[in-house]
C-alpha cells in the first residue's frame, strides 16, 4: 500500500542494485588505476630493455661503423632484430647514412631524411618516444615504442653512428588485457558475493519493515492487539518493541474511552428515562390515589382511567422508541426494488391515519416515478418519525405537504411542515441521540433512528428551516438504475 501508484522498487531491489553499482564503479576504478599503473611501469621496463639493446648493439657493430663494413652491420642489425622480437633495427653511421635497415634494404647508404631519423641522428643521449610506423607487408601505420641511442667511445670524443630500434607495444597490450581480465574476474566474484551479501542483508532489513508496516496496517484497520516479533538484536528490534509499546497504550486508552463513554451514555439515557418516565408515573400515582381515596363519580372515575391509560400509553411509546433506537444498532437492511411513488402512496395511508382528527392540511406531489432498493419497513419508519414530528409542530393545525421527484443519480423525499420551524443554533443537534427539545412523549431517539435508516440505504437526509416559515426534511436515495436507463425501461414497458 502506497500514497501513490507511482512505480516503486522494493528496499531490498534498492540495496542490491545500489551495492551492485557501487562494486562495479570500484572495479572500473581498480582497473583504470591498475592499468595506468602497470602500464607506467611496462614504458618504463621496456625503455630500459630498449636502451639497453641498443647499446649492446652498438658496442658490437662500432668497428664495422669505424671501417665502414655495412654488410656486418645489416647482419648484426637482423640478429638483434630476430633475437630481441623487435619491429625494426636501423643504424645510421657518424655522417648520418644509412648503415643497416631491417625493413627496407633500399635505404641503405642513403642519408636519413624524416623528421624521426634526423632527430634521432641529432640525439646527444638515449632517446625513447611513441610513433606510428608503416609496418613492411602491410598498408596501415601501426604505433611502436622507438628508441635511438648514440654509439660513443672512450678513445675518441666524437660519435661513431646512432642505433635505432622499434619496439612493438603488442606485448605491453596483451600484458595490460591479461591484468584487466585478472582484476575483472576477481571484481565479478566480489560483485556476485556483493550481491548475496546485500541480498542476506536487505532481508534483514526488509522483512522486519514489512512486519512492521503489515502491523501498522491492521492498526488502522482497528486490530489493535497485532504484535511484531523482531529478534534481530540492533535498532529495528528496538522500534518493533516500540510499535508493540505504542499499540497497547492505545489500545489501553481506547478501552478506557470506550468505557468511559459508554459510563457517560448509560448514565445520560438513564437519567433521561428517569427524568421523562417520572411524569406520566406522577400522573397515574395522582389518578390512582384519587380513585382510591375519594369518592368519585362514574364520570369522573372513567376521566381518571381515561388519563392514567393515556399515560400508560405515552410510557409505551417512549419505551418503544428506545426498542427501535437498540434494534436499528443491530438489525441489517433487508433491501428490494420498489416504485418510489408506489411506496410513498403506501407511506401516504398511515401518514392519513396519524394526522386524523387534526387540522393539519395533508397534500402530497409525486413525481418520483424511478425504481429504487429500499427496504420498505424501516423507510416508512423513517418517514412516519418525520410526519410525527411534524404534526408536533404544528399543534393541530397547518400544512404537511409529501413531494417527491428524482435526478439523474438519486430519489428525493420531501417533508414539509408549515410549523413555527427549528432554530438555527439547534438544527445541528436535530439528528443526534436524546435530542428533544420542545418535544413530549419520547426520548428524543426519532430523528437520530431516522438518519440511521437513511444512510443505512447510502442515503443522506437534510433539513431546511427558517423560523416562522416550516421547515423541510431530504431524504436522497440512490436510484437502482441510472435516469436514462430507467426512462429507457418505462418507455419499453
Amino acid at each position: 500500500m502506497y500514497p501513490s501508484d507511482k512505480p516503486r522498487l522494493r528496499l531490498r531491489t534498492k540495496l542490491m542494485l545500489l551495492t551492485g553499482l557501487l562494486i562495479a564503479l570500484v572495479i572500473l576504478l581498480v582497473v583504470t588505476l591498475v592499468s595506468r599503473s602497470v602500464r607506467r611501469s611496462i614504458l618504463a621496463e621496456t625503455q630500459k630493455r630498449g636502451v639497453a639493446t641498443a647499446q649492446l648493439l652498438g658496442a658490437t657493430v662500432l668497428n664495422y661503423l669505424k671501417f665502414y663494413y655495412y654488410q656486418g652491420i645489416q647482419q648484426n642489425a637482423h640478429i638483434a632484430k630476430k633475437e630481441n622480437d623487435l619491429a625494426y633495427v636501423i643504424v645510421y653511421d657518424k655522417e648520418g647514412l644509412t648503415a643497416a635497415h631491417t625493413e627496407n634494404d633500399g635505404l641503405i647508404l642513403r642519408p636519413a631524411a624524416d623528421p624521426e631519423a634526423l632527430e634521432s641522428i641529432n640525439a646527444k643521449s638515449a632517446l625513447f618516444r611513441e610513433i606510428n610506423v608503416m609496418r613492411a607487408n602491410s598498408n596501415r601505420q601501426e604505433k611502436v615504442f622507438d628508441i635511438a641511442v648514440p654509439v660513443y667511445t672512450k678513445e675518441a670524443p666524437g660519435r661513431w653512428g646512432t642505433i635505432r630500434i622499434g619496439i612493438s607495444p603488442e606485448n605491453m597490450n596483451q600484458d595490460l588485457t591479461a591484468i584487466r581480465k585478472q582484476i575483472l574476474q576477481v571484481g565479478l566474484i566480489a560483485l556476485v558475493f556483493g550481491v548475496l551479501g546485500t541480498m542476506i542483508l536487505a532481508n534483514r532489513i526488509s522483512t522486519p519493515i514489512s512486519k512492521l508496516m503489515t502491523g501498522s496496517l491492521r492498526a488502522a484497520e482497528g486490530d489493535l492487539s497485532h504484535r511484531i516479533e523482531i529478534n534481530s538484536g540492533d535498532e529495528l528490534e528496538g522500534l518493533a518493541y516500540s510499535f508493540n509499546y505504542m499499540m497497547d497504550q492505545i489500545r489501553r486508552h481506547q478501552e478506557e474511552r470506550i468505557k468511559s463513554e459508554k459510563m457517560a451514555a448509560v448514565g445520560y439515557m438513564v437519567n433521561t428515562i428517569v427524568h421523562d418516565c417520572r411524569t406520566p408515573i406522577t400522573v397515574i400515582k395522582g389518578f390512582a390515589s384519587l380513585l382510591k381515596d375519594f369518592q368519585v363519580s362514574t364520570e369522573e372515575g372513567r376521566q381518571c382511567l381515561d388519563f392514567i391509560n393515556f399515560e400508560v400509553e405515552r410510557m409505551e411509546r417512549m419505551l418503544e422508541e428506545i426498542l427501535q433506537f437498540a434494534c436499528d444498532k443491530k438489525s441489517p437492511l433487508t433491501l428490494e426494488e420498489h416504485n418510489l411513488d408506489d411506496f410513498i402512496r403506501e407511506c401516504t395511508v398511515e401518514i392519513g391515519a396519524l394526522l386524523r382528527n387534526t387540522r393539519i392540511n395533508f397534500t402530497q406531489d409525486l413525481q418520483g416515478n424511478s425504481s429504487v432498493k429500499i427496504d420498505r419497513d424501516k423507510l416508512r419508519r423513517a418517514i412516519l418519525n418525520i410526519a410525527a414530528n411534524a404534526k408536533e409542530a404544528l399543534k393541530g393545525r397547518g400544512e404537511f405537504k409529501l413531494s417527491t421527484r428524482f435526478n439523474q443519480s438519486h430519489a428525493l423525499i420531501e417533508l414539509y411542515d408549515s410549523g413555527g420551524g427549528i432554530p438555527e443554533s439547534l438544527q445541528a443537534k436535530i439528528f443526534e441521540p436524546f435530542f428533544s427539545h420542545g418535544k413530549s412523549g419520547g426520548f428524543g431517539l426519532g430523528m437520530s433512528i431516522t438518519r440511521k435508516i437513511v444512510e443505512d440505504h447510502s442515503g443522506k437526509i437534510s433539513l431546511e428551516s427558517e423560523k416562522g416559515k416550516g421547515t423541510t426534511f431530504t431524504i436522497q436515495i440512490p436510484l437502482s438504475r441510472p435516469e436514462g436507463e430507467a426512462r429507457s425501461m418505462a418507455h419499453f414497458s
